[in-house]
């Protein structure tokens, strides 16, 4: 029998299909527009609002708003019509063949490459593979159609040389059409280039910061001259158009505290530009927040600490924010350094900020929006803002958001609550995945000893609205036992709501959880620290905003396997493997148990009545 649930996905699935057709169908109606695609690594959206600031001015001109995934480039197309002169779309590539529908459907006639970087690297495992999907947008174009192509990148350029169409190149290197012959960019002074284009020159003012944000400059004058408009008045254009929310946008606060947000992605490769623009700037003191920082390989520690050590070189004070921010400030030079900051949630930032920052400060704010909302530092000294959720799914700016001045279901966690004794909530929180088909994996250990405990206590499951709740008796005192309602990587949002309704706190809470690097059968007890790679630990230390909770470690990896955890971890155990997982269970209710028992026996006890729930 098939489930609503399912029913409501091949709905969902049907719809968009049926739009994609439409879309292809409205495509080719608009054959007398222009249509522009705009990829690369990075630059992507200021290129497409500059060129669509320049185009708009000689015909109405649609482009995509800030999300450049398939579904946002179908409407694109769906709100285009025939009273317009362009279409403009940022074309992304996340995965390969990702670009094939997206190409598919919008056919360009002009094809605009920036740069070819490290962003979804883990996707591609090659640069070389990362510029064949990219290619894709070019090798579409039709006979009469035009690249507009950066000459100062190697894989770009080796793309142009190849390419059949019309080529306008831009930039610095012999053979540019568009060439760069200079670029100033000192802080409070924005942007100002010298262009070089058919024995002219010509100074090209914008509002711009930053050096680096000469490759969208250049690519948006390519898109006007591979349109047919003149570069003097693509260049007059430029000098009034305010840079895109979030890629070097100034915000100045009334407090005589400026920021310059670049916080809507934070590639390991991307971090050089801000901080060199940070670096050279006129300030009475500079100050970079730094989030996640996203592409990276190897051991997380010691690359955070490494940027660490490297933002510390460019600012006087460096403020990370996130699950990784403990591995930052292990960059100290010594106890009495100050000028790394580390804070595992955006709300304990902004507070410290709140009153470390004054007058005369330029702060650079670094870091992915998805992952770490940096703009509410931002909006919380102009007001004080409500929402500080950790795990959000928008996919837009918190300026924008319609919850941001309501409560965020776990804001009271930015801070270890001060309990009076014999008022504590004992929890022990189950790390797991609740859907059926997973229960029986790897990754589902944590739920497995919480499962035993209540077993073992008699006590029933029930479901509550942040997970299924249990409860056991130890000590004198009712020791609650929850399982999270919400796969692994948003544990943390769920136990924050639930530590927040029934008054519990970090330092009463213990988590069971899987670890990969431990073998079978291996338990172990750590009181707290960072998350180590495991992204449910990631999620609660997020929420609660300490690494202070401690946990129980549940080894899963099996012997002789070296493969990466998420080869295995989901995967069910043989026979043999349950029997030592069986063991570990055991062994891991006993540690909690001890460790429960050392815990209430420092507090000062006032012990509840039998079998019942504070």
């Amino acid at each position: 029998m098939i489930s609503l649930h399912h029913i409501g996905r091949l709905r969902r699935r049907l719809k968009r299909r049926v739009r994609y057709y439409l879309a292809r169908l409205h495509r080719r109606k608009l054959d007398q527009l222009t249509f522009v695609g705009i990829t690369g690594s990075a630059a992507k959206t200021t290129a497409t609002d500059l060129s669509a600031a320049i185009l708009g001015q000689f015909g109405r001109c649609q482009k995509t708003h800030e999300f450049n995934a398939l579904g946002d480039i179908v409407r694109t197309i769906l709100k285009t019509g025939r009273a317009h002169r362009y279409c403009i779309a940022e074309l992304a590539a996340t995965g390969p063949g990702t670009l094939d529908s997206p190409i598919r459907i919008f056919k360009p006639d002009v094809a605009v490459m920036t740069v070819i970087g490290r962003d979804h690297y883990s996707a591609y495992k090659s640069m070389e593979a990362i510029a064949a999907e990219k290619e894709k947008v070019v090798l579409a174009l039709p006979p009469e159609g035009t690249a507009v192509l950066n000459i100062d990148d190697p894989l770009v350029r080796a793309i142009g040389e190849r390419c059949t169409r019309r080529v306008i190149w831009f930039g610095e290197g012999e053979g540019a059409d568009l060439r760069l012959l200079e670029a100033r960019s000192r802080w409070p002074e924005p942007l100002t280039l010298l262009v070089a284009f058919e024995d002219m020159t010509y100074e090209v003012r914008t509002q711009l910061h930053g050096v680096h944000m000469v490759t969208p400059v250049l690519a948006s004058l390519g898109v006007s001259l591979a349109t047919g408009i003149r570069l003097e008045d693509a260049v007059r254009v430029l000098a009034e158009v305010p840079p895109p929310d979030g890629r070097m946008q100034v915000v100045a606060g009334a407090d005589g505290v400026t920021f310059v947000r670049d916080d809507w992605k934070a590639p390991a490769w991307s971090l050089d530009a801000p901080l060199r623009f940070l670096k050279d700037a006129k300030a009475d003191r500079k100050v970079a927040v730094m989030g996640t920082i996203s592409d990276m390989t190897g051991d997380n520690g010691l690359k955070y600490r490494k940027i660490a050590r490297k933002v510390r070189e460019y600012a006087d004070l460096a403020v990370f924010v996130g699950p990784h921010a403990h591995r930052a400030v292990r960059a100290r030079q010594n106890e009495k350094d100050t000028s790394i900051q580390g804070f595992p949630n955006i709300r304990q930032a902004a507070d410290y900020l709140q009153s470390e920052l004054r007058k005369g400060d330029l702060v650079l704010l670094k870091g992915s929006h998805n992952a770490d909302h940096l703009v509410r530092i931002i909006l919380d000294r102009a007001t004080h803002i409500g929402c500080w959720k950790a795990q959000c799914e928008k996919k837009f700016f918190c300026n924008h958001c319609p919850k941001l001045y309501a409560p965020s279901g776990n804001a009271v966690f930015y801070r270890l609550m001060d309990i009076n004794p014999g008022q504590e909530r004992f929890v022990v929180v189950g790390l797991g995945n609740p859907v059926a088909s997973l229960r029986d994996t790897g990754h589902n250990a944590g739920c497995r000893v919480l499962d035993a405990l209540a077993r073992d206590a008699g006590s029933p499951w029930k479901r509550e609205a942040e997970g299924s709740v249990s409860s056991m008796v130890l000590g004198g005192r009712t020791i609650r036992l929850f399982k999270p309602g919400a796969a692994m990587n948003s544990n943390g949002d769920m136990m924050g709501r639930f530590l927040e309704r029934m008054g519990g706190a970090p330092q009463h809470c213990f988590i069971v959880h899987d670890d990969a690097d431990l073998f079978l059968g291996d338990v172990r007890f750590k009181a707290e620290g960072g998350d180590a790679g495991h992204k449910g630990m990631r999620s609660v230390i997020s929420a609660l905003g300490t690494v202070a909770i401690p946990r129980v470690r549940i080894g899963i990896r099996r012997f002789n396997d070296k493969s990466k955890a998420q080869s295995f971890v989901l995967s069910k155990f043989s026979s043999n493997e349950e029997a030592a997982l069986a063991r570990a269970v055991e062994k891991a209710s006993e540690i909690l148990k001890k460790q429960l028992r050392d815990l209430i026996g420092e507090e000062t006890v006032k012990p509840a009545k039998e079998g019942t729930i504070p």
